[in-house]
């Protein structure tokens, strides 16, 4: 597969190029350090909690699927169940119902905020409204953040899981992706009214773990 230029802004941008900027149901399940499904969960870096919450605060007002929660302080409902006690973390999630918001903001947030957290890989997708023909691919690294998006321009668009299992393929010594894709799989099975279906992904997530 080849993934979609996507473009790296150095502000917020307002032109609402609908390429981009969606009313979106946003999506978010993480790869690394550990995996996730509908939120992702980066730890901050140590020391480093004062210095993200100034640098959230400068960012223009928008909808923003990201808040900064403590393991602690949060674990009542959140179900904070994993990590170590204390731990501060920036929580990707939409809240809301929905939120009008563009893709290259989300990405330029991220850039500005990854130098106060730890490495971490997510993909990002709308589940509905707006174009949802897409992948977002996060790799956050190094005190930046790196994005490929994945598109269909198609109308017969296969599904996350197609190119979960194509990247899969592409990536054989990818154990972290390998791991991500078994994982999606389960969580598929666990929330599918389709019998069936669901044995079809537990039987896929257990040749992954054979892999």
């Amino acid at each position: 597969m080849t993934p979609q230029p996507f473009p790296a802004v150095r502000e917020f941008v307002r032109d609402r190029d609908p390429a981009y900027f969606g009313r979106y149901r946003l999506w978010f399940q993480q790869v690394a350090p550990w995996c996730d499904d509908y939120r992702a969960l980066i730890p901050v870096r140590p020391g480093a909690t004062a210095e993200l919450d100034a640098a959230f605060a400068a960012l223009p007002a928008q909808n923003w699927p990201l808040q900064r929660i403590n393991r602690d302080h949060h674990a009542w409902g959140w179900s904070l169940g994993r990590g170590e006690p204390g731990q501060e973390l920036l929580s990707l999630e939409l809240l809301s119902d929905v939120c009008y918001i563009d893709a290259r903001n989300l990405r330029w947030a991220l850039d500005r905020l990854a130098v106060y957290l730890e490495d971490a890989r997510l993909f990002v997708r709308s589940t509905g409204d707006a174009d949802d023909r897409w992948l977002d691919e996060y790799t956050l690294a190094e005190g930046c953040a790196e994005v490929r998006r994945w598109h269909c321009p198609e109308p017969g668009w296969p599904g996350v899981f197609a190119v979960y299992e194509a990247l899969v393929r592409e990536r054989p010594d990818d154990r972290e992706l390998r791991r991500f894709v078994a994982f999606a799989h389960r969580e598929r099975a666990a929330h599918s009214g389709n019998a069936g279906l669901a044995r079809e992904h537990l039987a896929r997530a257990a040749a992954l773990d054979e892999t």
